[in-house]
């Protein structure tokens, strides 16, 4: 049962991006369609995912509150790494960029939450937001930065992209269903068959939209920085996750997502920076392919260890 919800869900994250991808290539998603997609996403359905599962986390349970924390710490301690081993191997300053931003951010929402979902159900999908809830606030601020500083094109204004209204909605949405729960308002129970309809929508879609965007370089070209790219992904990054747990002392669900979520190759968010920055876009895109390619074996293979850790 495990391994087929593994599958599920690992397979509907690669499913909904390649079916984006083949929408791209018959002309029946453009760049228009997509952007209106992924609006909709954001401003439609992704507040009310996040109020609904937000809305019924145990707080009590653990020490949820250290799940953030040690998402950051885990992303921050990738550049170290990443800086050493692009130093050593004398990649450009476009080169350097692209990796210490890919190795900065993780798929932590569309392939480790919804992972996690197909694996516990809305309950793991919570406690995986909480986890990354650093990431929108770290990918505008230190990931901006290290695209600029090592790109070759000027720094765009980033006020669109704090004042776009509808970058604010998942916020309301989330702070709402913390407020709800804050105050021990009662959950109605049909919310939770919602939500097993709202989460697997939510994701498809914006899957559909990103893969109508993305281009496939081969990793053979980059193979040297994919294979350390790799070791950061799926070596450094769990191995620190795993001592900071033991450290904090989580137990149970918190920390099998936290071990998860650690363990997951590239976000797609950082394709977009050889776009707004002038980065190396091979390098990212092969390091977006490889990692996801190395994950599915590899997630097989970690999660049923995890589930025993």
């Amino acid at each position: 049962m495990t391994a087929l919800r593994m599958a599920y869900g690992i397979g509907f994250f690669i499913g909904a991006m390649l079916l984006g991808w083949v929408l791209r290539r018959q002309r029946l998603l453009n760049d228009a369609r997509a952007e209106r997609l992924v609006r909709f996403v954001i401003s439609g359905l992704a507040p009310w995912v996040l109020c609904f599962t937000l809305w019924q986390v145990d707080f009590s349970v653990g020490r949820l509150w250290l799940l953030p924390l040690i998402g950051l710490a885990v992303s921050v301690s990738t550049l170290l790494p990443a800086f050493l081993y692009g130093r050593w191997a004398g990649l450009n300053r476009p080169q350097t960029g692209s990796f210490l931003t890919c190795a900065y951010f993780s798929n932590l929402g569309y392939m480790g939450a919804f992972t996690a979902f197909a694996l516990y159900g809305e309950a793991a999908y919570a406690l995986c937001v909480l986890y990354f809830a650093y990431f929108t606030p770290a990918f505008y601020t230190l990931g901006f930065w290290l695209a600029h500083r090592y790109g070759t094109r000027p720094r765009p204004s980033l006020k669109p992209q704090y004042m776009d209204g509808i970058r604010l909605y998942p916020f309301i949405g989330l702070a709402v269903g913390l407020l709800l729960n804050m105050l021990h308002v009662p959950r109605p129970e049909p919310i939770g068959a919602i939500t097993h309809v709202l989460i697997p929508v939510d994701t498809c879609l914006y899957l559909i939209a990103v893969g109508s965007q993305l281009t496939f370089e081969s990793p053979v070209r980059v193979w040297r920085p994919s294979l350390a790219m790799s070791l950061i992904k799926f070596a450094w990054s769990p191995a620190l996750a795993y001592a900071l747990i033991q450290a904090s002392g989580l137990t149970g669900l918190p920390r099998f997502v936290a071990l998860l979520e650690a363990s997951t190759p590239v976000a797609v968010s950082p394709l977009i920076f050889p776009l707004l920055f002038g980065l190396d876009r091979r390098m990212s895109n092969a390091l977006w392919l490889s990692t996801t390619i190395v994950a599915v074996p590899y997630f097989f293979l970690i999660i049923p260890l995890l589930q025993r850790l």
